[in-house]
């Protein structure tokens, strides 16, 4: 065929000049670099989908922030371990995305633990979350950015909201309340415990005599929700029930209790029950068997708003001697606080308390806070001036006393009574002093049983000065990346020298 042998021997000299340079030393060297280079490139990237995917999985991330934000505790890892029960978290978020802060805590309790599962939701891909669930303990609503927490098993479910994982503290230059931690693992840890457990410590409030409202309330009832008492409201005259496992709170009623009333809560009392009794400066003092009841423990109420004596300047807050500073007592309500040196509590306009005369046989009577030298400015007399008058009795006053009574039925009961509120429902001296500690010490002493209030600190928010220690990291880092490149060229250009 025409011209056939010319195609075949063209064809031969592109096989010599193929054969050729496949031969060529420059070929070999660069095409091995090329190849190693390609290879390093799919190396690095399956090794970033593996660290991906096994961080995911196990939460191997290193948490380099200051504070280790997103980084357990023990006392969590303790909880996690021992837990029996499964644990569904939602997250929920609105479509600009959620807490990253958030989520990587999240990704660490389902690594430690096979029981806690989680997942990024919103609200519009999954409205039936905002009716499928409610805060089992507390009023807390489904929103678009919270936290749902809830075990099945139990049927309980925690909301956390954005509120739940700060403290505060005020900054007297401003006047305003600056952030001053993160409670991400506290919030988070106490809100797993609280749904997993098998059993819950209960409080009852007494309702139907003109109590404090429920909102006034807001600071208190949270403090003993966020210790995971389960709070419940009992009215009397309704036929509502008593507990004798649970104290009942009596927070300044303005209604005096009925006869029956009165039987209903000296049953209670026979069969152990414990009393936590405010009376506010304010209250009416004409309630007889309120004042009956108090009586049964040794207890009466002076009239008049407590006042501390100028030079008493170590007894009352910021040179306003009605915001009294009281001086805890050594009880063994207020000994934990006592050693731990939690003792600062702030009682704003507080009604001084005293013990009957005689004193029951049956009670035992102690002091828990007692002012320095003070005054009582009884309004009674129609001067309502606040320097003292003649008239006013002075001395050092008990502001808050403690009860132990011994029924005929053998039992104990006790009574906590207190002379202030604000203590326990202004958020003021919830978040500067040690008022919170306070009333849950106050409860689990009552109580008999410790609360779920787990011992694990708040991070820092402030970040801390430069230190040797805190550069360690860094300079590590920055020193190993030139050596990195240094050793990714030799292994390049090391084929290349005979070139």
């Amino acid at each position: 065929m025409p011209g056939g042998g010319a195609r075949r021997k063209g064809m031969k000299k592109w096989a010599e000049k193929i054969k050729s340079l496949k031969n060529s030393r420059k070929l070999r060297c660069g095409g091995f670099s090329a190849a190693l280079t390609a290879a390093a490139v799919v190396l690095v990237l399956l090794l970033s989908v593996l660290a991906d995917s096994l961080e995911k999985r196990y939460a191997l991330q290193a948490d380099l922030s200051f504070n280790s934000l997103t980084t357990q505790g023990e006392v969590t890892d303790a909880v996690l371990s021992q837990l029996d029960k499964d644990v569904r978290i939602y997250a929920l978020a609105p479509a600009s995305g959620g807490d990253e802060n958030l989520f990587s805590l999240l990704d660490r309790y389902a690594a430690k633990s096979p029981h806690v599962t989680w997942s990024e939701e919103s609200i519009l891909r999954t409205p039936a979350l905002a009716t499928a669930f409610s805060d089992s303990a507390g009023n807390r609503q489904v929103t678009e950015e919270c936290l749902i927490v809830h075990c099945g098993e139990t049927g309980r479910t925690r909301i956390l909201n954005e509120d739940d994982y700060y403290t505060y503290s005020y900054n007297t230059e401003t006047g305003a309340f600056d952030e001053a931690g993160y409670t991400y693992e506290k919030s988070l840890t106490e809100a797993v415990l609280y749904v997993s457990q098998d059993t819950l410590p209960g409080i009852q409030m007494l309702t139907g005599h003109g109590e404090v409202t429920k909102e006034d309330a807001a600071v208190l009832e949270e403090t003993l929700v966020s210790a995971n008492y389960l709070i419940r409201q009992v009215n009397l005259s309704r036929g509502d029930q008593l507990d004798a496992a649970s104290p009942l709170m009596i927070l300044s009623p303005r209604l005096d209790f009925s006869d029956a009333e009165l039987k209903a809560l000296a049953e209670f009392a026979a069969q152990g029950g414990d009393f936590f009794i405010v009376s506010r400066y304010a209250d009416p003092l004409t309630l007889e068997n309120y004042n009956a009841l108090l009586r049964s423990y040794g207890i009466s109420c002076y009239p008049g708003l407590v006042i501390a004596k100028e030079s008493a300047t170590d007894s009352y807050y910021a040179g306003s001697p009605v915001y009294l500073m009281p001086f805890m007592q050594d009880t063994e309500m207020t000994r934990p606080l006592l050693e731990a040196g939690r003792d600062i509590v702030l009682l704003g306009g507080a009604r001084a308390l005293q013990q009957t005369s005689p004193l029951p046989e049956n009670v035992t009577l102690r002091p828990v806070l007692l002012t320095g030298d003070a005054f009582i400015r009884n309004y009674a007399d129609g001067v309502s001036l606040s320097e003292q008058q003649e008239t006013d009795e002075e001395g050092v006053f008990a502001l808050a006393l403690w009860a132990d009574r011994i029924e005929d039925s053998g039992k104990v009961s006790h009574a906590f009574v207190i002379g202030n509120l604000s203590l326990f429902t202004d958020e003021w001296v919830a978040a500067n002093t040690d008022a919170s500690a306070f009333l849950l010490q106050a409860v689990r002493t009552l109580q008999g049983e410790t609360p779920v209030n787990l011992d694990i600190l708040p991070k820092n928010a402030l970040r801390e000065g430069l230190t040797l220690k805190s550069l360690t990291v860094p300079v590590i880092v920055i020193a190993l990346l030139p050596l990195l490149l240094l050793l990714a060229a030799v292994m390049v250009l090391r084929p290349r020298k005979n070139l």
